[in-house]
């Protein structure tokens, strides 16, 4: 059963410059590309703080965003909206990529 599902919990996610990788912000500062290891903020404030680190961390990725996610009962989150679990699954991403490589 999924907890939280107004969005109370969100995480930081960007792109990464280099690769155009969907990355979010872990609890050491760093960007990851496994939301799994993502910093949750669970409060309205705890966003807002996330956020702005997010922004300082943006040396590499580009417009650090905050998106909304759900928590399991088991700790596992999830995107709310359909565009970010697109997003935090890579499959697109993915399949953009390969063609670029093959037609490179």
């Amino acid at each position: 059963m999924a907890k939280n599902l107004s969005g109370d919990l969100q995480v930081a996610s960007a792109n990464r410059l280099v690769d155009g990788a969907v990355v979010f912000l872990d609890g050491a500062g760093q960007w990851t590309e496994r939301l799994e290891r993502a910093e949750v903020a669970r409060d309205k404030r705890s966003a807002e703080i996330l956020l702005e680190r997010a922004k300082t961390e943006a040396f590499d990725i580009v417009d650090p965003f905050l998106v909304a996610v759900s928590e399991d009962d088991d700790g596992r989150i999830e995107p709310l909206s359909l565009r970010e679990k697109i997003r935090a699954s890579g499959l697109t991403f993915a399949a953009i990529a390969a063609d670029a490589v093959r037609y490179a």
